[in-house]
């Protein structure tokens, strides 16, 4: 699956510039073979950007966007939780592969996730080059693709009640809603998420960012780039703005219902 060689010196330097292109994103701990995959991947898929980090923390820039997968490698398993919970947060619409060594060891924690199909694919590095680039345009393309050797280690019910609440529980944090699948949708005004229409809900009552965070399950941090991108969203400048604008809307369907009952009415 080496695809060649090439610097690893300049595998971050290709990440200044980003376009208005889609992109993929490889989260990895650097090495030759992720910057080989990454040149293999952005000849094979030369409309997209192709994006590489280590830090995951990077998810969260705002700049980051119409992110059609996000490839996961050497990443620590002990940080999925998080990394997860970020993707689903800021990017629920991607596409999750993970790339790993061999698909027989995978690690039983991070096989949890792919039993319940919070993690997408699964891309052994045996894997012959032209098989992984297929199977990178069928995650693209909202497929999945899972060896068979793995399949037949994981639970013959994926979806079953008891995992999947303990899972997404652990993704979502304590108060959170579980949601109901890989493909959320935006839930509310102004195109707000489910997750930014919470905590818009919270903010209306006054309550502070670290509070927020505790209620939700989430980091502080995770917290205010939520409340900027509901800022943006809603064309505000501060929490009284936002509080003032959801209220209107509050109150203008709720007049649109009564029109709607007096009509049914009639």
């Amino acid at each position: 699956m080496y695809p060649g060689s090439s610097s690893v010196g300049d595998f971050e330097e290709n990440n200044k510039a980003l376009s208005q292109k889609k992109k993929i994103v490889m989260l990895a701990k650097i090495d030759l073979f992720a910057e080989c995959l990454m040149q293999a991947v952005g000849s094979r898929f030369q409309g997209h950007d192709i994006v590489c980090f280590s830090d995951p923390d990077n998810l969260l820039d705002g700049s980051l966007v119409d992110v059609t997968l996000i490839m996961l490698y050497r990443m620590p398993a002990k940080s999925f939780p998080a990394i997860l919970r970020t993707i689903h947060e800021f990017h629920p619409k991607t596409s999750i592969g993970l790339v790993v060594e061999n698909a027989d060891e995978l690690d039983p924690s991070i096989a949890g996730f792919v039993e319940e199909r919070l993690i997408h694919g699964v891309l052994p590095l045996n894997l012959n080059l032209d098989v992984c680039l297929a199977a990178i345009d069928l995650l693209m393309k909202g497929g999945e693709h899972f060896p068979a050797a793995l399949l037949r280690r994981l639970s013959p019910e994926p979806f079953g009640a008891n995992s999947l609440y303990g899972r997404r529980g652990e993704l979502s944090g304590p108060g959170a809603a579980a949601g109901s699948g890989r493909r959320k949708r935006d839930a509310g005004p102004d195109g707000l998420t489910t997750r930014e229409v919470q905590i818009l809900d919270l903010i209306c009552k006054g309550t502070q960012n670290k509070i927020i965070a505790d209620r939700l399950g989430l980091s502080e941090n995770t917290v205010k780039v939520h409340v900027r991108n509901i800022y943006k969203k809603m064309n505000v400048r501060n929490r009284t703005e936002a509080a003032s604008r959801y209220f209107t809307n509050d109150a203008a369907a709720e007049r649109g219902s009564d029109t709607l009952s007096s009509r049914w009415k009639n």
